[in-house]
């Protein structure tokens, strides 16, 4: 256990709001992360983690009050189908925690208060779900913000770094491969990459959001993209306190949008660095020349 990251990060991205310094641990006891906050998926961002390990027993992570239940099968239509059965918890500091795609019938009796610790359920495949794990949200009322979980749980083991697998200009809808000693035309263009991290616990390619990606032109900064909170205004979640939209973050095809740059005739020099939440990171470098 440890104490929740409050102080200056948090008060930037949390519009100034800060987290109540109390203890919390994860919510299951074998923790696999298997999908990561402010992915792109189903045409939104993602706004909690996936955690793995398999069926086991799930807990609430702080004291709270039971805010809604709804266990899979029950008739509520208005209800969001792709969580299946979960649990809503207020917590001090308006704070709530969302724990779902919970088994079926595992819910357990009908309580209003949960102690740290507490049993909320079983991890389960209800709702949009490709197999076993446990959905796990975190809001900040007051902000109005999801809050990347990974912020605020203690760390996992992670010595893998992320990929740039490839880097493109993006102009006029063409894409153009980026790398050393290539001829591109000027003008507006936007920074492309495929980029991700990666699952440690499995032998194939399994690819996960980062965490942030940070782009430099020419020594000035063109982008920096940190994946710590979710802000909803009318209803939508934009990236942090950028504001930025999923369009603006993630193209169609997956790749992460990584700014809008002038390339005027010369020579340049881009460096491109993407991180995962454990502090790893990679780092590639480009030198171009630019035509007229």
């Amino acid at each position: 256990m440890r104490l929740l990251r409050a102080a200056a990060c948090l008060t930037a991205f949390f519009l100034g709001v800060i987290l109540p310094s109390v203890a919390l641990d994860w919510p299951v006891d074998k923790k696999i992360v298997i999908g990561t906050f402010g992915e792109e998926q189903g045409g939104r961002y993602f706004d909690g983690i996936d955690v793995g390990g398999g069926q086991q027993p799930v807990r609430a992570v702080l004291p709270g009050e039971l805010v809604f239940r709804y266990d899979e099968g029950d008739d509520y239509s208005s209800l969001p189908r792709g969580l299946g059965s979960f649990v809503v918890l207020h917590h001090e500091g308006k704070i709530e925690t969302v724990t779902g795609n919970l088994k079926k019938g595992s819910l357990g009796p009908l309580k209003t208060s949960y102690a740290a610790g507490d049993p909320v359920g079983t991890s389960g495949d209800t709702g949009f779900s490709d197999g076993i794990h446990l959905h796990f949200s975190l809001f900040d009322e007051e902000a109005a913000s999801f809050v990347n979980p990974l912020s605020l749980l203690p760390p996992v083991a992670d010595a893998q770094p992320p990929v740039i697998k490839q880097v493109f200009l993006s102009e006029n809808d063409t894409l153009i491969p980026l790398a050393n000693g290539v001829t591109v035309p000027s003008g507006q263009a936007l920074v492309m990459a495929q980029a991700y991290d990666l699952r440690q616990d499995v032998r194939f390619q399994w690819p996960l959001g980062l965490y942030g990606a940070h782009v430099d032109l020419d020594g000035k900064e063109v982008s920096r993209l940190v994946f710590d909170s979710l802000q909803v205004v009318d209803g939508r979640a934009v990236l942090g306190g950028a504001r930025l939209a999923l369009a603006k973050v993630y193209a169609p095809d997956g790749m992460l949008v990584c700014g809008s740059v002038q390339l005027r005739p010369g020579s340049s020099h881009l460096i491109i660095s993407v991180r995962d939440f454990a502090g790893n990171e990679t780092t590639k470098e480009i030198s171009f020349a630019i035509r007229e």
